[in-house]
């Protein structure tokens, strides 16, 4: 799904001006630390498990996948907290490759959910609409937004579809991220996708009377909706799009007890043995260990192989620091890592 209109781009910074003020602490890390906090309530539209624009082949939703897995989709649960049992289930996985896209809304969705928002605002013809200007789109050699190669131009560079005096001037300046601003009907908010080779749904948007706000942080695989209690309820009966109910304190990613005490119990033995081996329902995790001394770091290699096709690496560089310290610090990683079998 490809928008037909072009982004119309603008220099209007001082729109977004109201928007830091509401936020929480960047590293509060809960739902308003990237959806202004003060609206009557909130919405999380979960990114499809799959999806044919990365890959997926089909649209998969998260109740799928908690089907599959015998796991309860609750309102704060994570895509691991569903896709990561720890007995294997019989049946095949409904999805394939790294899990629900972070980042941006799946286009359809963001269609959808435009069509929504667009009854509940005087002015759906007057919105806001901010990109992290992080994409790469100042004509270096680009990647389609899944990691996988894009179509190529001759030039084996994309042009920037950025106007030059965007491009070199101001930013929505927030918390941790910086932004490009475009303006438009409330269906603008798909006028990025395409840009680049990708497909970039509006990473924030809003009405000119902000009667509500739409958030997709970069590193998360759901959008946020704030907006009136009408709205949000509309949200969670809508059939066509997948949504959860959400508080404004709600922490924006978590990590499910077991896999919290399986990469603690991991942690301490790399730091007796130095080798460690995770085997899961979906996927095995080898890692290694090389503990730092008083003078010189320390190195925690990772691989990770899962059933879903995603394999990687990690290394992680260790600072000299108390045993209970390093401990701590390898587990949290093994954590993260331990979820990544999974992808989302």
């Amino acid at each position: 799904m490809v928008s037909d209109a072009e982004p119309a781009w603008s220099a209007e910074t001082g729109q977004a001006g109201w928007i830091g003020e509401r936020l929480a602490p960047f590293d509060a890390y809960v739902v308003t630390s990237v959806v202004p906090g003060g609206f009557e309530a909130y919405a999380r539209v979960l990114h499809p498990a799959g999806e044919p624009l990365h890959g997926g082949g089909r649209v998969v939703r998260w109740a799928e996948v908690a089907a599959w897995s015998g796991l309860p989709l609750r309102p704060g649960s994570q895509f691991h907290s569903i896709a990561l049992p720890r007995v294997r289930p019989e049946g095949e996985a409904p999805w394939t490759g790294q899990g629900p896209h972070r980042g941006s809304l799946y286009p359809p969705d963001a269609a959808i959910l435009a069509g929504i928002l667009r009854d509940w605002t005087t002015t759906p013809q007057r919105c806001w609409f901010c990109v992290w200007d992080g994409y790469g789109w100042d004509g270096v050699y680009l990647t389609a937004s899944d990691g996988a190669a894009a179509a190529e131009p001759s030039s084996g560079r994309w042009p920037d579809p950025v106007p030059a005096e965007f491009r070199g001037g101001s930013r929505v300046e927030l918390p941790n991220r910086d932004y490009l601003l475009h303006c438009g009907p409330v269906e603008a908010a798909l006028a990025t996708v395409g840009l680049g080779g990708g497909h970039q749904v509006a990473n924030l948007w809003w009405p000119q009377d902000r009667a509500w706000f739409v958030a997709t942080e970069i590193d998360l695989a759901w959008t946020y909706v704030g907006g009136p209690a009408g709205l949000i309820g509309q949200l969670l009966a809508e059939t066509r799009i997948e949504a959860l109910a959400a508080a404004p304190d709600d922490e924006l990613d978590g990590i499910e007890d077991w896999v919290t005490a399986r990469a603690e119990q991991t942690a301490g033995q790399l730091m007796s043995s130095g080798e460690a081996t995770v085997t899961t329902s979906r996927g095995t995790l080898h890692a290694s260990l090389e503990r730092p001394g008083r003078l010189k770091s320390g190195i925690l290699l990772v691989q990770i192989t899962g059933d879903n096709g995603v394999t990687g690496s990690s290394s992680t560089r260790l600072r000299p620091q108390p045993e209970q310290d390093l401990r701590e610090e390898i587990g949290h990683r093994l954590a993260r890592d331990i979820i990544d079998l999974v992808g989302g």
